[in-house]
């Protein structure tokens, strides 16, 4: 039997599935804890909100064209066909390709030499908050004189420098530049020495503890003593870190427009930053396109004298034919067919010509170049057919048409060629380029990040996750028993009565605990409070169970300080005399007993200096309420549980039982002292009081557990101090409350 009672209180766990309420419950009871958890997180938010530095964000839209790949304009329907051909294999700048060459070095170096992003100046601001001063006072015209604190920026400060030359050693070291008066200056290396001095507009020059150090300031606006921190940055590191920080992306699929947008700490600056990297991209793909024309004409200029050359030569030839033979006259067949040649020989020879321009370009593996070689290969093919046409002809009429035809192509060509120098010389002259700014990046007004209202709401909303998290850790780890059917399931024993909170109680405890003298007993002062009304049924419970029990002895204890004993003991005792019935209340905890303090009397002489041999009627105090006795705690003994395991104790309560209906005993914790062990062996029943949401289940348990081992058989639980809105809940609490009877 033994075995199974500690086998029951040893396994006791609050594992047991959780209801809606209860998490409602641990939220409601810890309304405080959730609502600081939740201010302290709205607190860091608004503090982040307002203290962190704002990031602006600043948008550029570029457009893509196609370009030609040729690098000419041949009106001719075979040029036509070779520029269709050469940008169907890729011969057009692709928008990936020009993202990435607006991410490339070649684009982002201009900016960051032409606006010096690799030197850094900037106020130096009071720590924390002076970011936050100097930008609601940033509109004044003038600094704001801070006494002895001027040397930091509390408004308009500004400073511009466009060269700052250090040895590489100090890179990304602080250098300090003290403003004087007059626009003049003094520049303190990171150690604080004083290496140059200088004045607004001058290049001046100057040496550190390394190396030297070249300095100009271009603007400086400052009070006398305010100062200045400059950093000097790696171009190339600097140029990396834009790259890194630069978003280009296309709009929508093929659409051919780019979007560049910068985050930055200065609106204005990332503005610049991104126009100067538009400007400069579109820059450089006219200078492309300048230098692509160029070479396309120095090789056209190459080749005219060539082409004239042979043109001559062939009108030559062919007026020497003439004379010799006189004027042929062609066959409609033969004239067709010299038209068929001239054609083929004209398109053959503007493909060996934009051959020849390709493979200034590409290599002969490009598909561009392959393409055309193809088409050569076919009109020479065509060529080789025609000229065995031709040699069926008569020699004198061969001739002719050999001759006739090298005038005619070496025209064409020529014709041709003058004509493609000529618009490339236009073109060069007016030429745009194939991309173009849509929009130019404008200094925005309102930052991207933080988003003010947005961080307070979420703040708000993380705040109240986390207050009821920690409110449900809380109730984990020191959340007590709240529902007496928890105890009843999982310990065995029944609850007699749950007691309500009360408030007047509350001020009650508070003069009983500041020693205030009268009387501070709630059945007494409030006789309707509902805590008093839960007693009463606990009063009615009580006279059934005592029917059955040995003796009169009621015994009040609980597992740990601050359950709720005393004051049920103090509250029972009076209901029960109100029923005109002798009570005797014992004060049973001669440590820290203070059911005295209920009543304003003194606690000596009380039960230790009887249990040490006085005389007991001399211990007990009449009718400190009508019907009610009391035996105070007495003197603090040196040794209580010693005094407590006598005989004594047992020949007191043995004289005492028989003078009175009831006798109810007040005892320490069990899991403090022992002394509630001794003294439940010489009472009938005995009664474990516990505080809703303060014990848990294990120490009940283990409280129960130590009272059996020492002989001490609980009849029930009181549940005490339960919220009003708790006995709201329904079947919960109803069936614990106001008198009903307990079945055995």
């Amino acid at each position: 039997m033994a075995m199974n009672f500690d086998t029951r209180y040893s396994d006791v766990s609050s594992g047991d599935e959780l209801r809606l309420s209860d998490y409602l419950a641990a939220v409601l009871g810890n309304w405080k804890l959730v609502t600081v958890v939740m201010l302290a997180v709205i607190a860091l938010g608004a503090a982040y909100a307002f203290l962190a530095p704002p990031t602006y964000r600043a948008d550029a839209l570029i457009q893509t064209e196609e370009s030609n790949a040729g690098g000419n304009n041949n009106n001719n329907a075979n040029a036509n066909a070779v520029q269709t051909v050469s940008q169907m294999f890729d011969a057009k700048s692709t928008t990936a390709a020009q993202i990435e060459l607006l991410r490339s070095r070649l684009v982002v170096e201009d900016a960051v030499r032409r606006m010096h992003l690799d030197i850094i100046a900037t106020p130096r601001y009071f720590p924390f908050v002076g970011g936050l001063v100097a930008s609601a006072f940033a509109a004044f015209d003038k600094p704001i004189p801070a006494g002895y604190m001027s040397r930091f920026a509390w408004g308009s400060e500004q400073i511009q420098v466009p060269l700052f030359d250090t040895p590489k050693e100090q890179y990304e070291k602080t250098f300090t530049l003290v403003a004087g008066e007059n626009g003049t200056y003094v520049l303190n290396d990171p150690n604080g020495i004083a290496i140059l001095t200088g004045k607004v507009g001058q290049e001046v020059s100057g040496t550190s503890s390394i190396g030297p150090v070249k300095l100009k300031v271009e603007k400086l606006v400052g009070a006398p003593g305010s100062q200045f921190e400059l950093q000097r940055f790696s171009t190339l590191g600097t140029i990396d870190a834009l790259q890194k920080r630069l978003t280009v992306t296309e709009t929508a699929l093929q659409s051919g427009i780019i979007s560049v947008s910068l985050e930055g700490g200065d609106s204005k600056q990332a503005a610049a930053i991104v126009n100067s990297i538009a400007r400069r991209f579109t820059q450089q793909d006219i200078e492309k396109r300048s230098l692509e024309a160029e070479r396309t004409l120095a090789f056209l200029d190459q080749q005219l004298p060539e082409l004239r050359k042979q043109l001559d030569a062939a009108e030559q030839r062919y007026n020497t034919f003439r004379n010799r033979q006189g004027t042929v006259d062609l066959s409609e067949e033969s004239r067709l067919l010299l038209q068929q040649i001239v054609d083929n020989k004209t398109k053959l020879s503007d493909l060996q010509q934009q051959r020849a321009e390709l493979s200034l370009r590409f290599t002969a593996n490009h598909p561009s170049v392959q393409a055309l070689d193809a088409q050569i290969a076919s009109l020479a093919g065509a060529q080789t057919r025609l000229g065995k046409s031709v040699s069926v002809l008569p020699d004198t009429e061969q001739t002719a048409l050999r001759l006739l035809r090298d005038v005619r192509v070496n025209t064409e060509l020529y014709t041709n060629l003058l004509n493609s120098a000529q618009q490339l010389r236009i073109a060069k002259a007016g030429q745009t380029g194939n991309v173009r700014v849509v929009d130019f990046a404008e200094a925005a007004d309102d930052p991207v990040r933080p988003k003010r209202l947005i961080v307070i709401l979420i703040s708000a909303g993380v705040g109240l996750v986390l207050g009821i998290l920690v409110a449900f850790v809380r109730k984990a780890l020191y959340g007590g028993v709240e529902r007496p059917e928890d105890i009843e399931r999982q310990l065995g024993v029944r609850v007699f009565a749950i007691v309500p909170r009360s408030n007047t109680q509350l001020r009650l405890q508070r003069k009983v605990g500041q020693r205030t003298e009268g009387l501070h007993v709630l059945a007494a002062q409030a006789p309707e409070d509902a805590a008093v009304e839960g007693i009463r049924g606990l009063r009615t419970s009580l006279q059934l169970q005592l029917e059955d029990a040995r003796n009169n002895v009621v015994m009040l204890t609980g597992s740990r300080p601050e359950a709720g004993k005393s004051f049920l003991s103090v509250n029972l005792a009076t209901l029960v005399a109100s029923t005109r019935k002798r009570v005797l209340l014992i004060d049973g905890d001669m440590r820290r007993g203070d059911i005295h303090s209920h009543f304003g009397v003194r606690h000596s002489p009380g039960l230790s200096d009887v249990l040490m041999g006085a005389d007991v009627s001399s211990a007990i105090l009449r009718d400190v309420l009508p019907g009610v006795d009391l035996i105070t705690k007495g003197s603090l003994p040196s040794h209580p549980s010693e005094l407590l395991m006598s005989d004594r104790l047992g020949e007191v309560l043995d004289e005492l039982k028989h003078l009175y209906d009831l006798v109810i005993v007040d005892t320490p914790p069990v899991l403090a002292v022992t002394d509630a062990t001794v003294i439940g062996k010489h009472a009938g029943t005995s009664l474990l009081v516990v505080r809703h949401g303060k014990n848990q289940v294990q120490e009940i348990g283990e409280t129960m557990k130590r009272l059996h081992h020492g002989g001490v058989n609980m009849k029930g639980v009181l549940l005490t101090d339960v919220p009003q809105s708790k006995m709201l809940m329904g079947s919960t609490y109803a069936g614990y409350y106001g008198y009903e009877s307990i079945s055995e």
